[in-house]
């Protein structure tokens, strides 16, 4: 590609990564706040922490975990690379890049959003607050990329977009998989009879990937905790299932190979088939929820590579690897300023 068109490739790949993990991190502390209104517990603050890696970050320079302090954490703080402001402003500055080609709606969605987040308030994340405004964020969100979708041209660039979004998408549902998959192995495991509680749990579960609807029409009656888990990584047709995901990965790598010529992801298209070749190997095995977070370690390092694939192909980049993972905003916008 030439330089013009991977530095948009660029700009498209990462603004799509930045609004959807957003949108992911705003539900996320929804169904978390529920937890909340019934005192919740350090550990259950402490779980959003682990699953993206923050833990010693927060403690650093926050000391204690408590609910409001998390919250301000992954919503308002601009120290932090991964809270919502900063992503929506690397999503802006992204955006910035972006004016010659997106829609005059799309930058002030955009644009607006981001100065919406920075005049929140402590008081809209206490928590009689916190759970509306995770659902307006999450809702600011779906609406950029509603006009994100109803609006810009198809062509390349637009693969690159689809391509951040749902690599951005498959990395949430396994990192959040991860996490709650291992705190009902420590808890009381899959095979006991399962309480009340049990329930709620994998109920709020599903409603962390607004999947619980979906569930309910593929899998009737009992909520089994195998089989919520199996839907979520294996389900074709549910859009944040890892299955999904990775097929429409697929696919926008098909497209930028048959119809542009770009025969670099070729690269990235090997990864994806062997990730494609361990997704079906686990649907296979009956023993998978014991031996989840080695698979997820699989799923997370082929996600990463695919990244620095696609990096190294189009956008430039020596090793990609390293900036994926750690999600640095302002560094990844600084180099494509």
């Amino acid at each position: 590609m030439s330089l013009l068109l991977s530095r948009y490739a660029e700009a498209l790949f990462w603004f799509a990564r930045y609004i959807e993990r957003s949108a992911s991190l705003a539900r996320i502390l929804n169904v978390q706040a529920s937890f909340w209104q019934d005192h919740s517990s350090q550990e259950n603050w402490a779980s959003i922490l682990s699953l993206y890696v923050d833990t010693e970050r927060f403690t650093k320079h926050h000391g204690h975990i408590t609910a409001q302090k998390v919250a301000k954490f992954y919503i308002t703080d601009r120290e932090n690379p991964g809270s919502i402001l900063s992503c929506l402003w690397a999503a802006r500055e992204n955006a910035r890049l972006l004016r010659p080609l997106i829609s005059v709606s799309m930058w002030s969605y955009i644009n607006v959003s981001y100065n919406e987040m920075k005049s929140l308030s402590d008081r809209d994340l206490d928590a009689a607050r916190l759970s509306r405004t995770c659902e307006s964020i999450a809702r600011t969100c779906d609406a950029i990329m509603g006009v994100t979708e109803g609006t810009y041209y198809r062509d390349a660039g637009w693969r690159f977009y689809q391509l951040g979004l749902w690599i951005e998408r498959a990395d949430q549902t396994s990192r959040l998989l991860d996490v709650k998959v291992a705190q009902v192995a420590s808890y009381n495991g899959f095979d006991q009879t399962e309480t009340v509680a049990d329930m709620e749990f994998w109920k709020l579960l599903l409603h962390s990937f607004e999947a619980y609807h979906a569930f309910q029409r593929a899998k009737p009656g009992r909520m089994d905790p195998k089989k919520v888990a199996n839907f979520l990584m294996f389900n074709e047709s549910f859009p944040r299932s890892l299955t999904h995901c990775i097929g429409e990965i697929q696919d926008m790598l098909n497209e930028l190979y048959s119809g542009y010529q770009l025969s670099s992801v070729s690269k990235s298209n090997e990864e994806v088939e062997m990730l494609i070749h361990e997704l079906e190997a686990a649907a296979e095995d009956p023993h998978l929820h014991l031996r989840f977070h080695g698979f997820n370690d699989k799923v997370q390092n082929r996600l990463m590579e695919i990244t620095n694939r696609l990096g190294k192909s189009f956008f430039g980049h020596a090793d990609w690897s390293k900036e994926a993972e750690e999600c640095e905003s302002q560094t990844q916008s600084q180099s494509i300023s």
